[in-house]
């Protein structure tokens, strides 16, 4: 299976999955019950769409290529990659409830630069790393005035 269609049938079940599960999140008590709602399934429609063409995309150019072309298939260093970034993932949602937003975005955001784009761009891997948790920090809690855990 191409990597392409492999990624995008991946991402139209989960956008599936986080759709569906998004119906099972608390209503609002004020206002308009389904408000909370909307963003998680708009977000997992929209994976699910994206994902679903890049299958037709994929789909489309496979019957195009001749037969006998080679099909690139994944290497060592993608996989790492893929597991990698899932693993971190997992980790990053084990961890958000029980340390915080900034110790566990600080960990997730490091570990993950550092693993796309090396150790050896530490320094600008901790620049964004600092930058993007800290804005988004600042985002939420001081001008949205949205506690975080």
């Amino acid at each position: 299976m191409r990597p392409n269609a492999l990624v995008g049938f991946t991402a139209f079940f989960v956008g599936i999955v986080y759709a569906v599960q998004a119906f099972h999140l608390p209503k609002a008590m004020i206002g308009n019950p389904w408000a909370p709602v909307y963003f998680p399934i708009g977000l997992g429609v929209l994976m699910a769409a994206l994902g679903l063409l890049l299958v037709v995309l994929e789909a489309r150019k496979g019957l195009r290529n001749l037969e006998g072309v080679k099909r690139p298939k994944f290497q060592a260093s993608s996989l790492k990659l893929i597991f990698g970034a899932a693993g971190l993932c997992v980790l990053y949602a084990l961890l958000f409830e029980r340390v915080g937003f900034i110790p566990s975005t600080l960990v997730f955001l490091g570990a993950l630069l550092s693993l796309i784009n090396g150790p050896k761009a530490w320094k600008i891997n901790t620049l964004i790393t600092l930058g993007f948790t800290f804005g988004a920090w600042y985002t939420f809690v001081k001008l949205f005035q949205i506690n975080l855990p």
